[in-house]
C-alpha cells in the first residue's frame, strides 16, 4: 500500500485506539473496506462494527460544494457499500494538515451524477471532537443480536482462513487470578500478523473456557505444550536442582524432568505467579468455523 494511503490507516487507527475501540485494518481484499472498528464498552467489546473506507491524499480536498467536500465515485463501490452488512464509513484524511472528515455511506447520502456518484462530506475534522464522533458513529451500529453475531464471525474471517489453509494460530493472554471481576490480554497472532486486543473484563463466575467459547465461537483449543514444557523446566531447574559444576555447568536434580512434569490436562495455564496466569493456546477450526468459511463463500457469490 502506497505510503499516503498509509498515513491515513495509522491516524485512525490511533484514533480509535486512544478511546479504546478495536481496529483491524483488513489484510485480505475487502472490495473498497480497508479496515473494521469495534465499539468497546466497559472496557469490553460489544459487537457492534463499521466497516472503514479510507480515502488519504490531499487531492480529496480539492473539491467543495458548500461546507462539504465531494467525493466522487462508480456505480460498483455505490452498490457494494449501502449493500454492506455493516455500516460503511467513507473516511477522508489530509496528511499535511492531519484532518479527517467522515460520512455514512448511505441511500440518504449519494447521489447520482449520471454516470457515477458522488458523496458530501462534511468539512469537520473529526480527530479533534472524539466524544462526538463516537456517539455519532456508535448511534450507526444497532442491528439485532443475530446480525452482532455475524458480523463478529466475518471480522474474524482472517484467521479462520489461516487454519483452514494449515497455518498455525495462537492466542496468549493473562488472567489477573485476584480481581474481583477477570480481566484477560489476549494477542491472536499467526507467523508475522498479529492482533493485540485491550483487556477484556468478563462477568464474575465466567472461567476461561466460558471467555473463549464466547470470543471464539469458531475455534477449538489445546494447551501450546512446546511453551508449556519450556516453562516448566524453569520451575523444575529451580525446585530439583541439587548442584552445579561451575566448570563443567553440569547439574545433578533430585527428581527427573521425565517424573516431575505432567502434561496439561485441558485448558490451563502455562505458567502463574500468585498474580497471573498466563495462557498460550493454539487454535483449532471447529464445525462453526468450517460451516461459516463454507456459507460466507456462497453468500460472496
Amino acid at each position: 500500500m502506497p505510503q499516503t494511503e498509509r498515513l491515513g490507516l495509522a491516524a485512525l487507527e490511533y484514533f480509535f485506539a486512544q478511546h479504546g475501540w478495536l481496529f483491524r485494518e483488513q489484510p485480505t481484499q475487502d472490495y473498497g473496506i480497508d479496515a473494521h472498528a469495534e465499539i468497546v464498552a466497559d472496557e469490553r467489546p460489544t459487537g457492534k462494527l463499521l466497516a472503514l473506507q479510507i480515502k488519504s491524499g490531499n487531492s480529496f480536498f480539492k473539491e467543495k460544494s458548500g461546507s462539504n467536500y465531494v467525493f466522487r465515485t462508480d456505480d460498483i463501490h455505490i452498490s457494494y457499500w449501502i449493500g454492506h452488512s455493516m455500516p460503511v464509513i467513507l473516511a477522508l484524511y489530509n496528511p499535511e494538515t492531519k484532518q479527517a472528515c467522515f460520512q455514512h455511506v448511505s441511500q440518504q447520502t449519494v447521489t447520482s451524477t449520471g454516470k457515477n456518484w458522488k458523496i458530501l462530506v462534511p468539512d469537520g475534522d473529526v480527530l479533534t471532537a472524539p466524544e462526538r464522533t463516537l456517539q455519532w458513529l456508535d448511534s450507526l451500529t444497532q442491528p439485532e443480536p443475530y446480525i452482532r453475531r455475524l458480523n463478529r464471525l466475518r471480522v474474524d474471517r482472517h484467521w479462520m482462513d489461516r487454519l483452514a489453509k494449515g497455518y498455525e494460530v495462537r492466542i496468549t493472554f493473562d488472567k489477573w487470578i485476584n480481581k474481583s471481576l477477570p480481566r484477560y490480554k489476549i494477542a491472536i497472532s499467526s507467523e508475522e500478523n498479529t492482533e493485540i486486543w485491550p483487556t477484556l473484563f468478563a462477568p464474575p463466575g465466567i472461567g476461561v473456557e466460558g471467555m473463549l467459547e464466547h470470543f471464539f465461537p469458531w475455534a477449538d483449543f489445546s494447551v501450546d505444550e512446546v511453551t508449556h514444557v519450556a516453562s516448566a523446566e524453569e520451575q523444575w531447574e529451580v525446585e530439583y536442582v541439587l548442584w552445579r559444576d561451575p566448570e563443567t555447568g553440569q547439574r545433578g536434580y533430585s527428581k527427573s524432568f521425565e517424573e516431575w512434569y505432567r502434561p496439561p490436562r485441558g485448558i490451563e495455564p502455562v505458567s502463574r505467579d500468585g498474580e497471573i496466569e498466563s495462557y498460550s493456546l493454539i487454535l483449532m477450526l471447529n464445525e462453526v468455523g468450517e460451516a461459516f468459511l463454507e456459507l460466507d463463500d456462497f453468500l460472496a457469490q
